[in-house]
């Protein structure tokens, strides 16, 4: 979930043709930084798994520099990092798996495996796209590295978008980036922009998105294995 602080940004960010440097300089303008870690109490109280669909991103690709970026966030109290494993573009968020929804963010195993299904059709047609990953970039709750160029990410959000199990619109146009990590809302916000600034222009690496994934995760734990439920090649 992005909260309204965040919404603000991108939606700012997408008024101008550079929205990384929107979004950049909203955060240098901001008084203070937000809790952006999303294992609210109300994730927690989920019994089914959650579902998204996403590109992984290999923390490999983006070494040595993610390590370095990382140890000058530890020196930051009240950052939370993001495992190896976690790092990820979402695509589409699609919401908890349970057997009788009675809210938007909730659906059924059938129609998760329908939008599985249905993702297969609506990214058979496009090519594998080599993306970079960088500068450093920060929301008001979360670091997160830029993916450049986004276009074919936004196309395939547009088209999952359409198959997704929640029915509303949001407030924010789509962004592609991939968070590092979360403030709980105690780092002063002028620290976490010293501690930043030296790496807003570094591009950490580069890979090619080849294939898409359904995955599920485990509201129990902060931050939990992204389970595959599906693997989808782009352009098969």
């Amino acid at each position: 979930m992005i909260d309204d602080a965040r919404s603000q940004a991108i939606g700012t960010a997408h008024a101008t043709p550079n929205p990384f440097g929107r979004v950049w300089d909203a955060f240098l303008s901001g008084g203070q930084t937000a809790d952006g870690r999303h294992d609210t109490p109300y994730w927690r109280a989920h019994e089914g798994p959650y579902a998204a669909c996403i590109v992984r991103v290999p923390a490999d690709v983006l070494q040595p520099d993610l390590n370095a970026l990382r140890g000058e966030l530890e020196r930051l109290d009240g950052v939370r990092l993001h495992p190896d494993y976690f790092l990820h573009i979402m695509l589409q968020e699609l919401g908890f798996i349970v057997e009788h929804p009675t809210r938007p963010d909730e659906l059924t195993p059938a129609r998760l495996e329908e939008f599985a299904q249905a993702a297969v059709g609506a990214v058979a047609s496009m090519a594998p796209a080599a993306v970079s990953v960088g500068g450093v970039n920060s929301f008001e709750d979360a670091v997160f590295l830029e993916v450049h160029p986004g276009a074919t990410l936004r196309a395939m959000h547009e088209r999952l978008f359409d198959l997704a199990a929640i029915p509303y619109v949001p407030a924010y146009p789509y962004l592609p980036h991939c968070t590092i990590a979360h403030y709980d809302g105690s780092v002063p916000a002028a620290a976490a922009r010293a501690a930043l600034q030296p790496w807003r222009d570094a591009i950490c690496g580069d890979f090619e998105i080849a294939e898409i994934e359904v995955v599920t995760l485990d509201t129990a734990t902060p931050y939990p294995v992204l389970e595959s439920y599906a693997v989808i090649p782009v352009g098969f």
